[in-house]
């Protein structure tokens, strides 16, 4: 259980924990709450506060926290995969899909075999190395399709907000793999974090307007 100390970074670091609450709170109280691409961002933000909170508040052992890691870093995969996959063209789709089917595939035949607990540092790096592709690939597409209108687009808020907090994160890992564990990291993460989800919480505001695709 988390223990109050005098580190910043820690007190920011807990606070960021409940950042995923906000925009999922404003989605349920909008009538746009039906629509499909903020249906998906309310249980991507549910999913990832799910799998903070244990973090943040030192509320699991490793190894459980490692179970709940490998369950739900593949949910935000593939939900994001869904939220973003509509607007790309019909080859990347396809393509998109049997990629994604073959890594679960392999990931989960892979923790059945070497236990949910394992701590995969690696399957982490390449599942956000996955998402960083997919937004970069989405966001051409989506460029076009809104034009002037990009602004208004959830879909673009929802992009530059995870894609920011990833590459952060790819990039405190390949500084250091244990990133995380000092007050410096704790710190970029958070920020990351704080941007991320305050850019989730401009995606559902009412003015935004939505995206259409096929």
């Amino acid at each position: 259980m988390f223990k109050p100390g005098n580190s910043f970074a820690d007190y920011l670091f807990i606070a960021i924990t409940f950042l995923p609450l906000l925009p999922a709170a404003l989605l349920l109280f909008q009538k746009s709450f039906g629509k499909d691409t903020l249906h998906l961002l309310l249980i991507i933000c549910l999913v990832d506060f799910i799998r903070d909170l244990p973090v943040h508040l030192q509320m699991l052992s490793e190894d459980n926290q490692s179970v709940i890691n490998n369950v739900c870093y593949p949910i935000e995969l593939t939900l994001l995969a869904l939220l973003f996959r509509p607007i790309l063209v019909k080859p990347l789709r396809d393509g998109l899909t049997i990629i994604l089917v073959a890594f679960l595939s392999s990931l989960f035949t892979w923790l059945t075999i070497k236990g949910w607990e394992n701590n995969g540092l690696y399957l982490q790096i390449l599942q956000n190395a996955m998402v960083i592709g997919m937004i970069l690939l989405s966001l051409p597409p989506l460029v076009r399709s809104k034009g002037l209108d990009i602004f208004r687009s959830p879909l673009f808020w929802i992009a530059g907000g995870t894609l920011f907090q990833l590459l952060i994160i790819l990039m405190l890992k390949w500084i250091n793999p244990c990133c995380g564990s000092n007050a410096e990291d704790k710190i970029f993460l958070s920020i990351a974090a704080l941007i991320r989800y305050s850019l989730y919480t401009l995606a559902v505001l009412p003015d935004r307007g939505t995206i259409q695709t096929e």
